[in-house]
């Protein structure tokens, strides 16, 4: 690394050899050394300034200074004085010099300040006219570059022929195709063993990443074949000469370089195998993509590989510098026109198989990704010039930096997807289905009874997919958080190539990079309580709800304890974790926490004496959830209100009447709480039925029917005990009024109620039992009050109509007159 990020010392000074400078009786024309000279000139602005010498202070102190002008404790002040300047005596006179001092150090600083502001400007100069002669010297070299090379190349031969190069070159023709041929063997040997070990039909994505992996493996390892043949072969054929040597090597090196390039995109892009594909390319755009990389990353290694070979055979600085800047620019043009022309199908990979309605910031990206990447070559080809024209370390490889990172967050990301399916394996696979069905056939053999392969696979399936529903959530979390330290590990990788290091202390960097650690170990830990919460909510939720259990009147039963307490559990969790977490943010960034807490603490006792109906509130619902008063979905009455408890909060909790009305209660305003929805209800239900009905046969009636209900498949459940008959509870003017009971779970007596009158009815009229209707009976007598046995129709006639006078004069039951009389 250290041959290729810095460049070899330039020949001379600053300023170009007098030779170079001299003006051409024949100028030439290069119109693309004056648009690159243009663009490097453009670029000038962007260089920066040597970082301020360690013998220039940023402050100069002032001597005298006293410690308060200094800024410093009392004993530090005093222990500098004592090693720098006289003692002092503690004088109205040395108050006055104190302040002197103050004025002096004032003065000081701003002449550092101004004295590190020039020689800012002075480096920046410098550099400048550095630039302008290397280019100046450069573009004078350029038309006499083909023959400098000619010669350089000349002078390595004793004779000054070029025999020696050609016989290089075959060499590394010998020494490529031993190689190949080595890599081939190994790869046809090789290729049936993993073959066998991985599925060719892929279910799920880690039985992909093993497969490329695997293959990855097997490549590298034909590449290293490869390696050792050619340079066992081309160190037992070339001349023993050191031009020779470094000939045989670089070309070797050079080709191996380009199978490793070549390995990694093609396991990653994956063009013949799209079985195994994970981005969501097409065959035809990963084919001319793959070819299109491939072709780049080989061009753009044997121009470096020519650039470095030159250099180590002594070719002149400045042309050296040349033959990099041109292959920088190579990659620049070639990169960007990939990422013109793929822009489209790289974006669809981006988006991957997310909806139509994914993140905005994931759309924006796909559409505009392309801009970015032309843009980030532009500009890191523009300081890789620089830096190359300078002598400054880190100027080859910026363009290719991003492409680099990639590739090594991509292998970090299938790395970290291999090891979290290995600790959260998908449930719902075939495999996984087939070995489930396997141990539900075993348990019915065990029991004696025989197997059915068609229930047992359905059954299976069934217990596959809600099992790998309540893993999804944790998998997806995991995956989330692997995405982003795979960004975070492509960032940092990008920095360091660009050379900026994030291990100093006092730099933003690092404190940025701290900040993050903290607010991703807090985001994953709010994340991981969410779906802990929600999973357990999940589960603690009664199943079967339909909708007549939601039309009951009132007394349903509630949610379990656990449920109820889970979302304010939740809530203290999340409010711990992200207090803690913008504790430590702040902490990091230079922030002194500890005035926080005493603030706080003075803000909890004011809020102590100034809220104390909050606070009698909080404490009063944290004892009523203690006693276990009532759960979430319970119908209670407090006196003043009654409903379903529909919400719990910290200090209140709304309860929704069976009319709709919501009200919100305070812990505080509760007195009593009266339960509707615990253990158990009991219904008594009444009914009228004529006097001659007889009674011990109504009630074996009715204790058949309970009996019949209690065995029913849907409504025995609800009953806790059965219906029984309690016998004629009064009699009335014209019926006996019998009753019946039953006790049921909460919130089902409601609906039992309804199915035993209907069933009651139809049992009655089977039975000849009759209910009993409100009647009038009008008995007919003679003016001296004897009752007429057997009355005429005409007699009935009017006693019938002396009756409808008698009704339509009577007042009405609000005291009101009758229909067509007066008012009173």
């Amino acid at each position: 690394m250290d041959m290729v990020n810095r460049l070899p010392a330039p020949d001379g000074a600053i300023a170009p050899r007098a030779s170079a400078l001299q003006p051409d009786p024949h100028p030439r024309r290069h119109p693309v050394a004056a648009l690159l000279l243009l663009l490097l000139a453009a670029l000038l602005l962007l260089v920066p300034g040597q970082a301020p010498r360690a013998e220039t202070p940023l402050v100069t102190r002032a001597a005298p200074a006293d410690a308060q002008a200094q800024g410093q404790k009392p004993d530090q002040s005093q222990s500098q004085s004592q090693s720098q300047t006289p003692a002092r005596t503690a004088t109205d006179a040395g108050t006055s010099a104190g302040t002197d001092a103050g004025t002096a150090a004032s003065v000081a600083y701003d002449i550092s300040a101004y004295d590190r502001l020039s020689q800012d400007m002075g480096d920046t100069m410098t550099e400048t006219f550095q630039l302008r002669g290397t280019l100046q010297a450069i573009l004078a070299e350029l038309p006499s570059l083909p023959a400098s090379m000619i010669a350089t190349l000349q002078s390595k031969s004793p004779d000054g022929s070029l025999r020696w190069l050609w016989g290089a070159l075959v060499v590394i023709v010998i020494a490529v195709l031993a190689g190949n041929g080595a890599n081939l063997l190994f790869r046809r040997w090789a290729r049936p063993l993993y073959h066998a070990r991985f599925a060719q039909a892929p279910e799920t994505r880690t039985d992909k990443i093993a497969y490329l992996l695997g293959r990855g493996i097997v490549m590298t390892l034909g590449t290293a074949v490869f390696f050792v043949v050619a340079w066992s072969v081309a160190v037992l054929l070339h001349e023993n000469t050191e031009a020779g040597r470094i000939t045989v090597m670089t070309g070797v090196s050079a080709y191996a370089s380009w199978l490793v390039a070549r390995l990694v995109f093609f396991n990653i892009l994956v063009p013949y195998s799209s079985q195994y594909r994970m981005l969501a390319l097409s065959d035809e755009a990963t084919n001319g993509l793959y070819h299109a990389i491939r072709a780049c990353v080989g061009v753009s290694i044997l121009l470096l590989s020519i650039s470095l070979w030159m250099s180590r055979l002594g070719l002149a600085t400045n042309a050296h510098k040349l033959a990099l800047i041109g292959s920088g620019a190579f990659a620049m043009l070639a990169l960007s026109a990939i990422a013109i022309h793929w822009r489209k199908d790289v974006a669809g990979a981006i988006l991957g198989s997310a909806p139509r309605s994914a993140a905005g910031a994931l759309q924006f990206v796909a559409r505009i990704w392309h801009v970015l990447a032309i843009l980030y070559f532009v500009v890191a080809f523009g300081m890789s010039a620089l830096r190359i024209l300078l002598d400054q370390p880190f100027a080859i490889g910026l363009v290719a930096a991003p492409i680099q990172s990639l590739i090594a967050a991509i292998l970090l990301y299938a790395v970290l997807l291999l090891i979290i399916d290995r600790l959260l394996p998908r449930l719902d696979t075939r495999r996984a289905q087939a070995a489930l069905a396997g141990d539900i056939a075993r348990n019915e053999e065990t029991a004696g009874e025989a197997p059915d392969d068609g229930a047992n696979a359905a059954q299976a399936q069934a217990e596959a997919l809600e099992n790998e529903a309540a893993r999804a959530p944790y998998r997806d979390l995991l995956d989330h958080g692997a995405g982003i330290l795979t960004l975070v590990f492509a960032a940092w990788l990008l920095l360091q190539a660009w050379g900026i290091s994030l291990q100093d202390d006092s730099s933003i960097l690092s404190n940025l990079v701290e900040i993050a650690i903290v607010g991703f170990l807090g985001y994953m830990a709010y994340q991981a309580v969410e779906i802990a919460v929600a999973q357990a909510m999940r589960r603690q939720k009664p199943a079967g709800d339909s909708q007549e259990a939601l039309e009951i009147d009132m007394g349903g039963q509630g949610d379990s304890r656990l449920s109820t307490l889970l979302p304010i559990f939740r809530n203290f969790l999340l409010i711990t974790i992200v207090v803690i977490s913008g504790m430590l943010i702040l902490s990091q960034m230079g922030i002194d926490i500890a005035p926080l807490f005493a603030g706080a603490g003075v803000v909890g006792l004011a809020i102590g004496f100034g809220a104390q109906t909050l606070i009698r509130d909080i404490f009063s619902g944290a004892f009523y959830l203690i006693d276990d008063a009532f759960r979430k979905g319970e119908y209670i009455d407090i006196g003043g209100a009654k409903g379903t408890v529909e919400k719990i909060s910290i200090r209140s909790m709304q309860l929704r009447h069976h009319r709709g009305a919501l009200t919100t209660v305070p812990f505080g305003e509760i007195k009593h709480v009266q339960n509707y929805s615990r253990d158990w209800a009991i219904m008594k239900l009444a009914f009228r039925v004529t006097y001659d009905t007889d009674t011990e046969k109504m009630r074996k009636i009715i204790k058949k029917f309970g009996q019949e209900l209690m065995n029913d498949p849907y409504y025995g459940p609800m009953f806790l005990d059965p219906l029984k008959s309690q016998g004629i509870l009064s009699m009335e003017d014209s019926a006996m009024i019998a009753r019946v009971k039953f006790m049921s779970k909460p919130g089902k007596q409601f609906e039992l109620r309804k199915v035993i009158y209907a069933g009651l009815q139809e049992l009655f009229e089977k039975n000849g039992i009759h209910f009993a209707h409100r009647e009038v009976t009008v008995r007919v007598a003679t003016e001296d009050g004897r009752v007429i046995p057997n009355p005429t129709p005409a007699q009935v006639a009017a006693a019938g109509a002396a009756v409808m006078g008698s009704l339509d004069g009577a007042p009405g039951l609000d005291g009101a007159p009758a229909p067509g009389q007066p008012a009173p």
